[in-house]
């Protein structure tokens, strides 16, 4: 029984940790934007001297390259907090292969994401600052990455959610079943004509 609440708090964790680094990379190049747009005097003073177009390009990188920092470094993460949640589902689900299989594909999807995270950063990077920035191969090129990368995170989501589900409900058929092994069938028939 405790398995199962270690589980659910580990996948829970996993999901919500995934949706937290998703959001604030979402975040990052808007915070890039808005530094511009209120930045303090002696920042102000920098970016006059560099020029408007070049503290722009250069906030934008580094918010890029923040995001790439953060995408690589939670993807390494993930991978022993999904060995670790199989090892609790073991035991969670009394040795039901279906978890087992759901947090498998959850941890491929992991794997998948960062064999090709290497390129995406490396295309990403190309395309930071001019000439690639102004091709549109290399813009192409990034953003079909990207679209497989969040394809990937998607579909991992999904996965957990539905893995989530499964084993709310696996907890509730356990609790169900020892209430009929207690109660006996006379007596929750009789709970039920009262409810």
């Amino acid at each position: 029984m405790h398995s199962t609440r270690i589980a659910a708090f580990l996948l829970g964790a996993w999901i919500g940790c995934c949706i937290f680094v998703d959001l604030m990379v979402l975040q990052n190049p808007r915070l890039a934007s808005s530094a511009l747009d209120s930045a303090t005097p002696p920042a102000v003073v920098i970016m006059q001297r560099l020029g408007p177009d070049e503290s722009s390009l250069l906030l934008r990188y580094f918010a890029e390259e923040q995001n790439r920092f953060y995408f690589a470094t939670w993807e390494l993460f993930q991978i022993p907090a999904a060995l670790i949640l199989g090892a609790v589902l073991y035991f969670a689900a009394e040795k039901r292969a279906m978890p087992q299989i759901l947090c498998g594909l959850m941890l491929v999807l992991v794997l998948f994401q960062l064999a090709i995270q290497p390129e995406l950063s490396f295309r990403g990077r190309e395309a930071d600052f001019p000439p690639g920035s102004q091709t549109l191969g290399t813009k192409a090129r990034v953003w079909a990455l990207t679209e497989v990368w969040i394809g990937a995170e998607s579909a991992k989501l999904l996965i957990g959610v539905f893995l989530a589900s499964y084993l709310f409900s696996y907890k509730s058929r356990r609790r169900a079943q020892k209430i009929d092994d207690v109660l006996g069938d006379g007596r929750r028939q009789r709970l039920r004509e009262q409810v």
